[in-house]
């Protein structure tokens, strides 16, 4: 059964782990250890009985939020699991924060589509925005 938990100190090292394999320049441990201790931090994983499935990280400063990471194992995505987690998010924030801002590969046409069916809208581009490989940010803007 899949759950969705606020993201905590138990589970560095798996959400390090899955952000491995699915980022060229994953934040380490520490990086995660840090943000649990920033105020202005939220996260969640959705887990099943084998452990981390996905995961989400955002930052809000006043009345607007940052997606930075949002990431589902490979065999589990297009289940939903990703929805869930935004989802954690919108409910903790939505009464806080009145947008949400994210920057995607320009070549990430799954993770721009999942972004989009979450209401997410093309507000900006970033040339040579990301490196290994070199290449732009689409960035966006989400309403909650």
């Amino acid at each position: 059964m899949r759950r969705i938990e606020m993201f905590s100190e138990q589970w560095i090292h798996d959400v390090a782990e899955l952000a491995k394999q699915c980022f060229t320049t994953p934040w380490s441990e520490d990086i995660y250890r840090r943000e649990l201790d920033n105020p202005q931090s939220i996260g969640f994983v959705c887990r099943e009985e084998d452990g981390i499935i996905g995961f989400i990280h955002c930052n809000f400063v006043l009345d607007e939020l940052t997606l930075n990471t949002l990431c589902v194992d490979e065999a589990y995505r297009r289940q939903g699991v990703a929805k869930m987690l935004w989802q954690a998010v919108t409910e903790m924030m939505g009464g806080v924060c009145t947008c949400c801002y994210l920057e995607v590969r320009e070549s990430n046409l799954p993770a721009r589509r999942l972004y989009e069916s979450l209401g997410f809208e093309q507000n900006g581009y970033r040339s040579k925005y990301y490196s290994q490989p070199d290449e732009a940010a689409v960035l966006m803007i989400c309403s909650l």
